[in-house]
């Protein structure tokens, strides 16, 4: 697989994660209700007190300056992580996608591959194969002990979530 197609691969996961994430939100009220706090401020509190899925999509925004937020990678990758550590499997996956292209991040394909893995034990249908096919085109750039680590650090990754 070439790089064009990887990253054409890449493109295509991150409009369905952002779709998915989409999918999920609430509609509005039909109540009259008062003034609301800005959209980007009740996501961040809702992210703050925990919401993985509000941490999912405040990690979009900043990757993507999008809803009055600056384009920055490091707090995207910030929520990202915040709503991986919370079960939230496109953000993992949006990780391993920051990592293996060098998005903003320094690139590390061990870190990359290890988020993959995270993604994959919690995505099915074509968002599982979408990143099966990144976790498989990394691999072919990653040694045998690079992938054994990745596959630890994803280990070591669940476990610590699980207590």
């Amino acid at each position: 697989m070439n790089n064009r197609h990887l990253a054409s691969v890449a493109a295509a996961l991150w409009i369905m994660l952002g779709c998915a994430a989409a999918a999920t939100a609430q509609p509005p009220s039909s109540a009259p209700a008062a003034p609301q706090k800005p959209y980007r401020e009740r996501l961040l509190e809702k992210a703050r007190s925990g919401d993985a899925d509000a941490a999912f999509e405040l990690g979009k925004n900043y990757e993507t300056g999008r809803i009055g937020l600056p384009k920055d990678i490091a707090q995207a990758q910030y929520w990202y992580r915040q709503a991986a550590d919370r079960g939230d499997a496109y953000a993992a996956a949006s990780l391993g996608i920051l990592f293996n292209f060098g998005k903003g991040v320094t690139r590390d394909n061990v870190q990359a591959y290890m988020w993959y893995e995270v993604a994959i034990a919690g995505l099915t249908g074509g968002n599982k194969d979408s990143v099966l096919e990144l976790r498989d085109a990394l691999s072919r750039q990653l040694t045998p002990d690079e992938i054994a680590k990745a596959g630890d650090l994803a280990k070591k990754w669940k476990a610590a979530r699980q207590q």
